[in-house]
Formats: C-alpha cells, sequence, structure tokens
C-alpha cells in the first residue's frame, strides 16, 4: 500500500512539482479548454439549444432508418384494419 501511495506522489511531482518537465502555465489551456466545454451552453444557449435540436434530429433519422421509427408501426397498423370495399 505504501509502495502504491508512494509511486502516485512520485508521479504527480513529476507533473507538477518544480522539477517536472512541463511548465506550470502550460497547464493553463488544457484546464481552460475543459472550462469552457463545460460553460459552452450558458454562454451560448441558442447555440447549444442549435446543437441538441441537430442531435435529436439526427437520432430519429437513425431510428427510422433502421427500421423503429414512428412511421414503420404506423403503416402496418393502418393496413390492418382496413380491407377494400365493393
Amino acid at each position: 500500500m505504501d509502495n502504491a501511495v508512494d509511486m502516485a506522489y512520485r508521479v504527480v511531482e513529476a507533473l507538477f512539482g518544480p522539477d517536472s518537465g512541463i511548465p506550470w502555465w502550460a497547464w493553463l489551456a488544457p484546464i481552460g479548454l475543459v472550462l469552457a466545454r463545460l460553460m459552452y451552453p450558458v454562454m451560448f444557449p441558442e447555440a447549444a439549444a442549435a446543437e441538441a435540436e441537430t442531435d435529436r434530429r439526427l437520432a430519429e433519422f437513425r431510428r427510422e432508418r433502421d427500421g423503429k421509427g414512428k412511421e414503420k408501426d404506423s403503416k402496418d397498423k393502418g393496413k390492418k384494419g382496413k380491407k377494400g370495399k365493393k
């Protein structure tokens, strides 16, 4: 157990410590990108709503293409009950 904790401490020290190969300012870009991605729907609600609508439409299209859509079920039900009048 102590060996695992010691190894984790050495890894963190190698990444963030004063002797690390990565300077402190280089960590700002990835952290900023993660925060920007999380804050995107709050900062741009119209764009986020448009992307959500596009994703919903794509999912609906894929369901219909795979035969699990609404139209296939309604066509089958409509044909069962109708008979030709003479």
